[in-house]
């Protein structure tokens, strides 16, 4: 990290004397990485500021609190708008409510990818987790609308909710590798802006696939064994040979 001084001079904020040291880092190093470096010297060097002063750390930390607080401030609508959204498609807010957890576990998916190969949480990555929970419950909403569609499966009849999965699978397999593999590009050029970014979307979006197929058909069943789910468009069974059960068992 490379150190600039100003010459003396008188800065007020808010009505307060302030004194500004700034830092610029070098290419490719990360501004949250460096900032975790000066914390701990500063922990270090036991700093004791005297009565009347404090310190207060700005940049990309700041910046990052900033979008956090804003985000924070519009979460309420956003989550009212979504709520209402998801329900009037399924009809049903236990479907709704399997939904939510797929992008609770989303967000926690792409955290844990940024944990894994140990990128920093900036403003990149905060961008990046709200990406990956809006196109990652995309297949677990896929998956819902077509087994509320089937009568087998609203019977919790496993085997019909099984074809039903298989057959969803493609199209959402096919749309996770297409967009992890948009994102590989942005990871392996490297730098401090982009891999974050990519990774948060790109790692929440393939580990949730799993979620998708190994959560959503087992809670779907565990609800239709309810008798409580509303259908729509409802059709028969078609038969043929049933495929691989997706885990569920024959009852």
């Amino acid at each position: 990290m490379l150190a600039e001084h100003e010459p003396k001079q008188l800065f007020v904020r808010d009505g307060e004397r302030i004194n500004t040291v700034q830092g610029f880092v070098e290419r490719n190093v990360l501004p949250e990485v460096a900032l975790a470096q000066v914390q701990d010297c500063i922990a270090a060097s036991g700093l004791s500021l005297p009565p009347g002063y404090r310190l207060e750390v700005g940049g990309d930390a700041d910046a990052r609190d900033e979008v956090l607080r804003n985000l924070l401030g519009a979460v309420g609508l956003i989550v009212a708008l979504t709520i209402a959204t998801i329900v009037l498609t399924f009809g049903s807010y236990r479907l709704s409510a399997i939904t939510f957890i797929v992008a609770i576990l989303s967000m926690g998916l792409s955290l844990l990818a940024l944990a894994i190969f140990r990128y920093p949480f900036g403003i990149q990555a905060v961008i990046g987790v709200i990406g990956s929970i809006g196109v990652s419950i995309n297949a677990a909403i896929i998956i819902i609308t077509a087994l509320q569609a089937d009568a087998g499966a609203l019977r919790a009849d496993a085997r019909r909710i099984a074809d039903i999965v298989m057959a969803q699978g493609r199209h959402i397999v096919s749309t996770t590798l297409t967009t992890f593999g948009g994102f590989v590009p942005l990871i392996m050029a490297g730098g401090g802006f982009w891999p974050p970014f990519a990774m948060s979307i790109a790692g929440g979006v393939l580990l949730s696939t799993v979620v998708s197929f190994y959560f959503v058909p087992p809670a779907f069943a565990l609800l239709a064994r309810r008798g409580t789910l509303p259908s729509r468009d409802v059709v028969a069974p078609a038969a043929g040979p049933a495929l691989a059960t997706c885990g569920l068992k024959e009852v």
